[in-house]
């Protein structure tokens, strides 16, 4: 894995604290969303710096943007963290 997909491959955390994303380098991933352990599970791929999802089983799909270190996906922003556990999505309410 090369350039701009290499960039994405982590845990990626909304900046609200709500959602998390986590790239895998095999192109899969698992998105969380605050009182859930798995909300979505599918592949995904880098075409330059635009980031595509795909989650087979549900029909979700989305794209988003990788710009000046934060990825813009569904209108939300999300960080690329270390070290930050599968669970970290936390209810905020």
């Amino acid at each position: 894995m090369t350039g701009a997909a290499s960039d994405v491959v982590g845990v990626w955390l909304s900046t609200d604290g709500r959602m998390r994303v986590d790239l895998k380098a095999d192109g899969t991933f698992d998105e969380a969303r605050a009182g859930s352990a798995r909300t979505f599970h599918g592949v995904w791929r880098s075409d330059g710096l635009r980031v595509h999802f795909r989650d087979p089983a549900t029909g979700y799909e989305a794209s988003g943007e990788l710009r000046d270190g934060v990825l813009h996906a569904d209108g939300v922003e999300f960080r690329k963290t270390a070290g930050i556990s599968a669970g970290a999505a936390t209810d905020a309410t």
